[in-house]
């Protein structure tokens, strides 16, 4: 017979183990030191990961080695919040339960912590870094700010789609061990799952803008976009991405770390496995100042822990139920009364835009709204497009910022079409770049050690040319509902007019433009 738990891993004891003892530990430092010489791109994340690892060498946690006469305080209770709930030891409700509030001041000090350590690194491993702190500190970073255009920002693809994805995950892990609602949920889990993810990206994206544009981020210290190219990829990548790494280590952590415990209790494998098969969550971890591979969710590793985990696994192997394994807590499920009509809709979507003075471009955006009755919504949306098929050592783009109403009138339905109208500004910009001469400027630079006296802009060899305008927007389209939390926006058409001067060879004052994009239906489910 299944048996539910108010824990989503359950730890199965028998009725001579420790049940009801909650084990609490304290510091066993740990001295980790690092050396090598790396390449510049990969190895500076590299480099990262073992600086973040030297920050924890003073952690606390489950997994401290611990004795009774040396800290370790064995303390009776009849169903510590911390413990897994087992047969014996059935959870108990208290009032206090999944009405905890967000634990923002420390979640804020782990977040800033961890952006602390990234900055550490850069400017003690990027000489034209600390060359720009030198100049006035709030006007290069406007200045900075400003120049964010485009979606490729020049970094390579480890840089952009592997270590940022992981920054936008490890910010994710460090809300969810603050949310005491949702911090015990795990792969499977159902609703709670997926609401603790939606938070987990909010908090990921906040943090993760504020890395590339707020007051202590690239722009202001280094001002990166002074100097590189800039785009907007990693406003896109790294939350969403970083939200899939969550949960691509989620669903390690339950089939494959969770089933290696049930198969050993070797210290050793299971701290390797825990901290490099979950890097996100071991960071995290570090950040709260626990072992790396700390898991609230389950027993630790060392003392009367170790000695309950031989025991379950000697029991298993006699035939007995499995050390750790999930059971899915369904209670309450049917009974939500929920809309149909998505109360918010956030969407990611690709575009293509024809320039009816000629051109064209291709981009994607980003799409919030926000339903005020069952047929209308208040809509906020952000779009960029690269230019195409522009001269060799040219390139152009669109933004367009605006905001409006959208009528649903069939809303709740399967399929949706709509009308909108919105209202905001266009930029384009257009850009001529000199490699040779980029090239002349960074030898001469030479990482500061050159005849250069200075980091080199991109202003040294490049010509801008950029117009801001009014715009609108007016068209329509057509949702297919794919289930309650997923939309798929099949095509939306719309005329776009921009009162904004021609760019160089750019006519981009009208035009009409085809969207296709992916719907987050929240509050139907």
């Amino acid at each position: 017979m299944e048996v539910k738990s108010e824990r989503p891993l359950q730890c199965n004891l028998s009725a001579r183990c420790l049940t009801n003892l909650m084990i609490q530990t304290w510091p066993n430092p740990k001295v980790l030191g690092w050396h090598s010489s790396w390449n510049k791109q990969l190895n500076k994340y590299l480099m990262n990961i073992l600086m973040t690892l030297c920050f924890a060498s003073g952690a606390t946690g489950q997994s401290t080695e611990t004795a009774s006469g040396d800290g370790a305080t064995i303390v009776a209770t009849p169903s510590p919040p911390n413990w897994p709930r087992t047969r014996s030891n059935p959870a108990v409700k208290s009032s206090k339960e999944n009405t905890e509030k967000f634990e923002w001041r420390t979640a804020t000090q782990q977040a800033w912590l961890y952006t602390g350590v990234m900055h550490a690194f850069r400017i003690a491993t990027e000489p034209g870094t600390r060359d720009a702190l030198h100049g006035p500190w709030f006007n290069d970073w406007m200045a900075s700010v400003s120049e964010l255009r485009g979606w490729d920002d020049g970094d390579p693809f480890v840089t952009n789609y592997v270590a940022h994805s992981m920054e936008g995950s490890i910010f994710g892990f460090i809300q969810e061990n603050n949310d005491p609602r949702y911090r015990d949920v795990v792969w499977g889990s159902g609703r709670g799952y997926w609401i603790s993810r939606l938070r987990a990206l909010s908090f990921s994206a906040v943090m993760s803008t504020q890395w590339k544009m707020g007051l202590a981020s690239e722009a202001s210290l280094g001002n990166v976009q002074l100097h590189e190219s800039s785009g907007f990829a990693d406003f896109a990548n790294t939350p969403t991405l970083g939200i899939c790494e969550m949960m691509g280590e989620d669903i390690t952590d339950r089939y494959v770390i969770t089933a290696l415990e049930n198969r050993t209790s070797n210290r050793v494998v299971l701290m390797l496995a825990r901290s490099f098969l979950n890097p996100s969550r071991t960071f995290a971890n570090m950040m709260e100042f626990k072992e790396p591979w700390y898991r609230r969710t389950r027993v630790g590793l060392f003392k009367e822990n170790y000695v309950l985990r031989k025991e379950l696994l000697e029991e298993y192997r006699n035939g007995g139920m499995k050390p750790f394994e999930f059971a899915k807590n369904t209670s309450g499920d049917g009974k939500r009364q929920l809309p149909l009509e998505a109360p918010i809709e956030l969407m990611v979507s690709i575009q293509y835009e024809s320039f009816l003075g000629g051109g064209s471009c291709i981009g994607g955006g980003g799409t919030g709204a926000f339903r005020i009755n069952p047929a209308w919504q208040i809509v906020g949306e952000f779009t960029g497009c690269l230019v195409i098929n522009m001269p060799r050592n040219e390139s152009a783009d669109s933004e367009m910022y605006s905001g409006g109403t959208r009528w649903t009138p069939r809303a709740s339905k399967l399929v949706s079409p709509y009308v909108q109208v919105l209202v905001g500004g266009r930029r384009i910009t257009h850009e001529v770049d000199d490699p040779q001469k980029r090239k002349e400027l960074r030898d001469a630079w030479n990482d500061g050690s050159g005849t250069l006296s200075h980091y080199p802009k991109r202003s040294d060899w490049s010509v801008e040319h950029q117009e801001n305008g009014f715009a609108v927007a007016v068209g329509g389209g057509l949702d297919l509902v794919v289930n309650r939390a997923l939309a798929w926006r099949i095509g939306n058409l719309e005329y776009t007019h921009s009162w904004l001067p021609n760019v160089d060879q750019i006519h981009a004052s009208e035009g009409v433009r085809f969207t296709s994009g992916l719907t987050l239906r929240i509050g139907t489910w």
